[in-house]
């Protein structure tokens, strides 16, 4: 056996014949540790990061890669686990913007709870994952990330127009979802991330 902990017939430029749970005991064992010092490095959270990594290698499991070639496989992997720290990270920068501004409107949110406004902010982002994936792209491209529509019109290879009326609609979808008291505060939130 190689002194990397690698299968005796796997080569770094192979593919790992050796069974589909092998394959992914041999990554997790191989790219677990250094994966989550990966994601820490741009997280700056611990226990997020291990989060984040286990999340990654659930969906690594349900994915044909697992039989690829073990250069292709870490490529991946470091790959997904960027990518979903890109998402934790404007996640944080939405939420820390939006206890910015009800700190500011403190008289209309007074008596304002931690743990209601954690619970209100789940099932608004719930809510978005749901929304059809043009949708659902284009409200995170506009609020989160505050991109203009042309902007995103370019990037999605369509009109200005045709984002505004999407992000119209997911808005109004939104709103019927959510319960009446969340998609009060969903609509004062957009207003304020939108400017």
């Amino acid at each position: 056996m190689n002194s990397d902990n690698s299968i005796p017939s796997a080569k770094k430029d192979n593919v790992l014949n050796i069974g589909v749970e092998q394959n992914f005991d041999y990554f997790f064992r191989q790219y677990y540790v250094a994966l989550c010092f990966f994601a820490n490095s741009i997280i700056h959270n611990d226990e997020d990061a291990k989060d984040i990594v286990q999340d990654c290698f659930i969906k690594f499991w349900s994915n044909d890669i697992v039989n690829e070639k073990v250069d292709i496989v870490k490529s991946f992997l470091y790959t997904m686990v960027r990518n979903r720290c890109i998402d934790y990270t404007r996640k944080q920068k939405t939420i820390t913007k939006t206890k910015s501004i009800l700190l500011k409107s403190e008289e209309e949110f007074e008596h304002f709870d931690e743990l209601v406004f954690a619970e209100m902010m789940r099932q608004i982002f719930d809510q978005i994952e749901e929304l059809p994936e043009t949708m659902k792209t284009i409200l995170k491209k506009y609020y989160f990330e505050g991109k203009k529509y042309k902007e995103i019109a370019a990037e999605m290879n369509t009109t200005p127009d045709a984002v505004r009326m999407q992000k119209t609609r997911a808005i109004k979808i939104l709103k019927q979802k959510l319960p009446p008291h969340i998609g009060l505060l969903l609509m004062f939130l957009l207003q304020n991330l939108g400017q």
